[in-house]
């Protein structure tokens, strides 16, 4: 009697790659570059979002802020970032991902150093409105630039991994406000924590020398 077995794959093919992170290794090298510029450029998004909210006794106290005053301040930068994925979604398609990438991470750094500037609260609050756009700049163009390399079958894996970049980002804003306020007065403190915002300016680098559009969609834009 002669028994027969169905391979897991013909003659020549490679087996699927089922393991968990299948997803990531399907990117290619390119693609897990992009992604990872996009996963830094998220979390430290959502570590520039939380100087605030972690900041914001001490900066209520220094300017002697209305509880309104507090709650205009929080929910500026949601508000304006709404704007901010419109503009960098339109500057996407006209100079590229990875470009438009870049500019909305400098724009959320710079803006978030400069609120540590901020002389009184009017100031402060004009500088966190305009992190907003690069905040939710940044948001939209990361995902788009991983999602083109990423395969429909793995996309979904792929940006719910971008997605966790914020709990990332958040859990390192904790640990570095809990560091400053513990060494510097409070005063002082809160000023520091929105200066640690220029972190993203050693991302911006990075990204510049290390990932790229995706080749499909380069070509499309320039043929157009």
């Amino acid at each position: 009697m002669s028994t027969t077995q169905t391979p897991h794959a013909t003659q020549g093919e490679q087996p699927e790659d089922t393991g968990a992170f299948a997803w990531l290794r399907a990117l290619g090298p390119r693609g897990r570059r992009a992604f990872g510029g996009a996963f830094g450029g998220y979390a430290l998004d959502s570590y520039d979002f939380f100087t605030l909210p972690l900041s914001m006794v001490a900066i209520s106290a220094y300017f002697s802020l209305t509880s309104g005053q507090t709650g205009l301040l929080t929910t500026v930068t949601l508000v304006v970032s709404a704007l901010g994925g419109v503009l960098a979604g339109i500057l996407a398609d006209r100079i590229g991902r990875v470009k438009a990438l870049m500019i909305t991470v400098v724009t959320y750094a710079l803006f978030t150093v400069l609120c540590g500037f901020a002389p009184n609260y009017e100031t402060l609050l004009v500088f966190r409105a305009l992190q907003g756009v690069g905040f939710g700049g940044e948001w939209a163009v990361g995902a788009i630039l991983v999602a083109e390399y990423a395969s429909a079958k793995h996309r979904g894996r792929t940006l719910g991994g971008i997605q966790s970049a914020w709990a990332a980002g958040w859990a390192l804003a904790v640990i570095v406000y809990t560091l400053v306020f513990h060494f510097l007065d409070p005063d002082t403190a809160w000023r520091v924590m929105f200066w640690t915002g220029a972190l993203p300016a050693l991302l911006v680098i990075w990204i510049r020398r290390n990932v790229e559009d995706a080749p499909h969609v380069a070509q499309v834009r320039e043929a157009s």
